[in-house]
């Protein structure tokens, strides 16, 4: 094993680009997180974390911290509309995280003095030595890597990777929100309705609650606000034979509290790294969230990442982290459009299923 010395720059301040300087940290290196955003601030409700997401934020030096996140381990079970569970494959247990608490946790883990907010990274130019980072400010800065966790819409893949935005999975939303809410919710099992229609109501660890609804082919409307969009599909979710308090739930929330998202996905790239730069989390890979593991493969992202750079210098490591990452992908991305083919509730569960126990068991190199 190696001394990494170095300095690098990571671009974004989401989940991965902080899991990636805890790693890179490990690996020796000098860290310097930049986010465009004036804050730090996660969008989004929970994350259903699996157990090698554990083992991985482990190995990033978080086991002791973990339980700051207090979140609930529980069997995943599915229903159908009328309440009733579909008989599948035992799948992994998993933890229910509130996002921003996980954020919060990996900030502070990597600490204010290396994380800078407002730096737009709008450029960046390589040489034999090093990256230059240029930023919408005016400002600039050097570093000896530079890594893209920049997300969905990442600056530093359209350099590195011209021809690669993202592109809406065809009609693919998702509407949700977390709110204070004193009813009863029951067990928190996600539902499978009808027209492709997903939806769950959960209570979080703090006693908020928080629910979210998502449908494939989905038609909106611009006389609906998100709101009204949700409720619009609760039907498809919930038959009225059982208790389920979605529809209250809907009700109840603030219509500015309303999340909505038309689901955009990145296409299979083949070039991930050059000699100085290299791409982690949804700037690489953003698939739909109906595979449940977009931030645990990020996270995952970033500790293989660390690992190569530990073991070889820069050039040669970014090799390796991308041929390891292409290879990891082509078996997510069959499994990712298994499910989202998926003709029945029954078979996405069934496709659900098998997908989790092969990452779960699967091993990285």
């Amino acid at each position: 094993m190696r001394t990494a010395v170095g300095r690098v720059i990571i671009a974004g301040a989401g989940i991965v680009g902080l899991s990636t300087a805890l790693s890179l940290r490990r690996a020796g290196f000098e860290v310097a997180v930049r986010e465009r955003a004036p804050r730090i601030r996660e969008t989004g409700a929970v994350l259903g974390v699996w157990p090698h997401t554990i083992r991985e934020l482990e190995r990033l030096g978080l086991g002791v911290r973990l339980a700051e996140i207090k979140s609930e381990r529980s069997v995943v079970r599915y229903r159908d509309f009328s309440g009733a569970e579909f008989d599948t494959t035992e799948m992994p247990p998993a933890r229910t995280v509130y996002r921003p608490r996980l954020s919060a946790l990996l900030a502070s883990a990597v600490g204010e003095d290396d994380l800078r907010t407002g730096k737009e990274l709008v450029d960046y130019v390589e040489d034999r030595d090093g990256v230059t980072v240029h930023y919408a400010d005016g400002d600039h800065e050097r570093a000896d890597l530079l890594v893209g966790a920049d997300g969905l819409n990442s600056r530093v893949r359209a350099i590195l990777a011209p021809g690669t935005e993202s592109r809406h999975q065809g009609g693919h939303h998702v509407w949700r929100a977390v709110l204070p809410f004193d009813g009863e919710i029951g067990d928190g099992c996600p539902v499978l309705g009808r027209d492709r229609t997903r939806g769950a109501l959960m209570r979080l660890a703090d006693g908020s609650c928080c629910w979210v609804i998502a449908q494939f082919g989905a038609t909106t409307s611009a006389a609906r606000n998100g709101k009204q969009e949700a409720l619009a599909r609760v039907s498809n979710l919930h038959d009225g034979t059982w208790p389920f308090a979605l529809r209250e739930a809907v009700l109840a929330t603030p219509e500015e509290s309303v999340l909505h998202s038309r689901v955009a996905v990145v296409p299979a790239i083949s070039r991930w790294a050059s000699d100085r730069v290299v791409l982690a989390g949804d700037a690489a890979h953003a698939m739909s969230p109906h595979i449940g593991s977009g931030a645990s493969l990020g996270i995952e992202d970033a500790r293989v990442l660390g690992d190569c750079l530990r073991r070889a210098d820069i050039a040669p490591a970014l090799a390796a982290y991308q041929d390891d990452r292409i290879d990891r992908y082509r078996h997510v991305r069959r499994h990712a459009d298994t499910m989202a083919a998926a003709p029945t509730p029954l078979s996405y569960v069934e496709r659900f299923s098998e997908y989790l126990n092969w990452l779960h068991n699967s091993r990285t190199r």
